[in-house]
């Protein structure tokens, strides 16, 4: 005798089908990395306040700082305007690669005698970088920020 196809086989197949899909997105989903921003986002938020008001410092300043894509040398040149140098000055360069934290880069803020470092970035992979100077001078501190292409 010959079986045929009724609505209760039907429903059968597609709860079947319905389950596997889920799982298999729900594997796929699992195995996929992801970057978190931060290890301990918790603290960074808590003092966000300060990050705050290091933005607002260094949009304040009379001359502000200089950033600048050096093509020929494939490097970021930082100017410090003469007002802003002092003995007590000190920072660091942050390279942050949003899609992948695992390439982020800092350095260390070395200015020459004419208030000016250049940080070469060739070595950096081409796409979009958020770089973020943060300096103290004067137990102030400031922090400027700016989106690249590289």
């Amino acid at each position: 005798m010959k079986e045929k196809f009724n609505w209760g086989s039907g429903i059968t197949i597609a709860i079947v089908v319905f389950v596997l899909a889920t799982l298999s997105t729900v594997s796929y989903l699992i195995s996929l990395d992801f970057y978190l921003v931060s290890e301990n986002h918790y603290e960074e938020g808590v003092q966000y306040q300060e990050t705050i008001d290091g933005i607002q410092r260094a949009k304040n300043l009379d001359t502000p700082v200089l950033i600048l894509f050096d093509e020929p040398t494939v490097s970021i040149k930082i100017i410090f305007p003469q007002p802003l140098i002092t003995d007590s000055l000190s920072g660091h360069v942050t390279f942050y690669r949003p899609n992948d934290s695992e390439q982020d880069q800092r350095f260390k803020l070395q200015l020459d005698e004419d208030g000016r470092q250049s940080i070469p970035v060739s070595d950096l992979e081409d796409g979009r970088w958020k770089l973020t100077l943060e300096w103290k001078s004067d137990s102030l501190t400031y922090i400027d920020e700016k989106n690249i292409f590289i």
